[in-house]
């Protein structure tokens, strides 16, 4: 029997499918599914300050841990293999935008923010896969909102 567990998390709805006859064995790994989520979206996201990430895009240079060292290392993969089309630096330019909290928070009626100001992206990041430690130049914000998600369901 397929069992659906749903919650909110990373600003989307998630729902986790396990085939399983067994209510308790069930119940408790999708507890734990949920956890290992929820753990993700507190190093990733952007919108916690507390975050892995935030701390990062701060200090701007922090040792990571493996979580966030391995989707930069696939953000990073993504801007080259596109040319730069996926930019892990998007970050100052969405800000910019309007795209200032998680969409759960932004007024219904945000539409085009007259004057905002064209933000470059494209900043330089540096990883050292052997010790993780990631280094932004100045100007540059990590936003890993879109891989984190995909990384996470993976």
């Amino acid at each position: 029997m397929i069992r659906r567990w749903g919650f909110r998390a990373m600003g989307t709805d998630v729902e986790l499918l396990l085939d399983s006859d067994s209510d308790a064995d069930t119940r408790d790994a999708l507890q734990t599914a949920e956890r290992e989520v929820r753990r993700l979206e507190g190093l990733l996201s952007r919108f916690d300050p507390d975050s892995e990430l935030s701390r990062l895009n701060r200090a701007r240079a922090i040792v990571a841990g493996p979580e966030l060292a391995e989707v930069t290392r696939l953000a990073l993969e993504g801007r080259e293999s596109t040319g730069g089309r996926f930019d892990p630096t998007v970050h100052d330019a969405v800000v910019a935008a309007g795209y200032d909290r998680s969409f759960d928070r932004m007024p219904d009626d945000l539409g085009t923010r007259p004057g905002a100001e064209v933000v470059p992206c494209g900043g330089a990041v540096h990883l050292d896969r052997a010790t993780r430690a990631i280094t932004l130049a100045p100007g540059a914000r990590l936003d890993l909102g879109g891989i984190a998600k995909g990384w996470t369901a993976d």
